[in-house]
């Protein structure tokens, strides 16, 4: 990257795009603003493809959001100046009503398990959505 070192910046408002369901059947939707770390964005997916794999048909899983922002860290017991930290780890900025995750291919009991066990890795409120139209909602966390 030109410039690898951002700053924090604000996450306010609501999503008004990337908040509809676009390859799945079945999602995982954000409730409020956040910085979702790799290793969270990780964590979900691993969750996800495992009960895939388990359910037996083989589903396909599709992650919505990439860690492209930066955060930095000074080490302990460091003084000031000498400018910025080194970059420590990677995150996403998630606003309310942004898709996390979507899932296809599995049955609705088994998307439904999976996404719970998903919207539990991440640090914010998070829901389950369905593509059909006479159902929006499966649940929330």
């Amino acid at each position: 990257m030109k410039f690898p070192k951002y700053r924090k910046g604000r996450i306010e408002g609501v999503r008004d795009g990337g908040n509809e369901i676009c390859f799945g059947k079945y999602a995982l939707q954000a409730l409020e603003p956040a910085r979702i770390s790799a290793k969270q964005i990780e964590a979900g997916r691993r969750a996800l493809q495992m009960n895939v794999r388990r359910g037996g048909k083989g589903g396909k899983v599709w992650v919505r959001v990439f860690p492209y922002k930066s955060v930095t860290s000074k080490p302990a017991e460091t003084r000031m100046g000498r400018g910025k930290g080194a970059i420590s780890y990677w995150v996403a900025p998630v606003k309310a009503g942004q898709i996390l995750y979507e899932m296809g291919g599995v049955t609705e009991s088994l998307a439904k398990k999976a996404i719970e066990i998903a919207g539990s890795k991440m640090p914010i409120l998070t829901r389950s959505i369905i593509r059909d139209p006479q159902v929006k909602e499966i649940g929330v966390r």
